[in-house]
């Protein structure tokens, strides 16, 4: 059974389940998940794609406006897709009641389509617990990401620019079909000041943050790499040691079954551990991914559970370090999808169960 072909099926139990004659799937997310990898977009800041995928309980249409009909028909995974085309001067919301057949459908963008929205358990349900086709495209995806904000990182030279360094991961990315879905860049003391920090140009004197959500096939993968231009100090070299340890145990207790709630308490206990019982307040732990950056952030109280042959990333932090990958789920084991490649620096962190984990160290310049 083709990947296509298994999620029809699943769409069409869904329909089944919730009494609906279709759905309508325009985001990039949904595209590219139904299609095992298609790509629907132009704007590429947007998360609106601009064809949509119509499924019913017994047929499957691409429905586009007649500049993207042909591109998206031939260049795109859509066999099995019946395309119907509208002019470019219509809207697609204009277009859908001439093409839409019975009465109760749904959308993922209610805006463009003029339907009500999706119940907001669709993209858990269907999307969460990938196929054996997606990890392979997952380790692909990671693989390539590493080796771009690794190459970057040992290329870097004291003066250049956040924005210079941001040009060459977009650069490295981009040569690899893969699209910059964020970039972050810090150097010196706005590694210390900002969680998220957007690239300026202010220029590189000792230390870097590189922090890379990268985007291909719809699935997003994502890490941060940091480097230190001459030895680290005790402090950071203790704070690094310590934010990994954090991050080993929140991947412990991503096991299926358990919530991500419980999987965050996890990393909270450690951070106290360590002595920085305050330092998750200040930004995000991470999450679920896939095809969202993150489709919710962990909180103390999420009752949501980890599935199996689930992306994860989490992306602890303590004041002027960070450590952060993708893996997927399988079983109580996982597998890094961005791990650091064999020249990277790494650290072994000891974990529950007798476990050693390696995780990517501060590469000293």
């Amino acid at each position: 059974m083709t990947e296509t072909v298994e999620k029809l099926s699943r769409v069409r139990k869904y329909l089944k389940d919730k009494k609906l004659d279709g759905i309508v799937l325009s985001s990039r997310a949904n595209f590219a998940w139904l299609t095992g990898g298609g790509d629907n977009h132009v704007v590429a800041q947007s998360e609106r794609g601009v064809g949509a995928l119509v499924v019913t309980g017994r047929q499957a249409f691409l429905v586009a406006n007649r500049i993207e009909i042909d591109r998206l028909h031939h260049e795109e995974p859509l066999s099995g897709f019946q395309p119907k085309s509208f002019p470019w001067t219509q809207s697609l919301a204009s277009a859908l009641p001439k093409i839409l057949t019975g009465k109760k459908y749904a959308s993922d963008d209610s805006d463009a389509t003029g339907l009500p929205g999706l119940p907001t358990d669709f993209a858990y349900q269907l999307r969460a617990s990938l196929s054996e086709h997606e990890i392979r495209r997952y380790k692909g995806l990671g693989r390539d990401c590493a080796l771009a904000i690794e190459t970057v990182a040992r290329q870097m030279q004291k003066g250049d620019s956040e924005h210079q360094v941001e040009a060459d991961l977009a650069r490295h990315l981009l040569a690899r079909g893969i699209q910059p879905f964020v970039v972050l860049v810090a150097f010196d003391q706005r590694i210390e000041r900002y969680r998220h920090p957007a690239p300026t140009a202010n220029h590189l004197r000792n230390a870097g943050m590189l922090v890379l959500c990268g985007q291909r096939g719809g699935l997003i993968a994502s890490l941060t790499r940091l480097i230190h231009f001459g030895p680290l100090s005790p402090e950071l070299h203790a704070k690094h040691d310590a934010v990994c340890r954090v991050e080993v145990a929140l991947w412990q207790a991503t096991v299926p079954g358990a919530t991500y709630g419980q999987a965050l308490k996890a990393g909270l206990d450690q951070y106290r551990k360590e002595g920085y019982a305050k330092e998750w307040e200040l930004h995000h732990q991470g999450g679920p991914t896939g095809y969202a950056g993150r489709e919710f952030m962990a909180t103390p109280d999420e009752k949501r559970v980890v599935l199996d042959h689930q992306a994860v990333a989490w992306n602890p932090s303590i004041t002027g370090t960070k450590s952060e990958d993708t893996f997927i789920t399988d079983g109580a084991a996982r597998v890094v999808v961005t791990a650091c490649s064999a020249d990277w620096p790494t650290i072994t962190i000891k974990g529950g169960a007798g476990e050693s984990i390696s995780r990517p160290a501060i590469l000293v310049r």
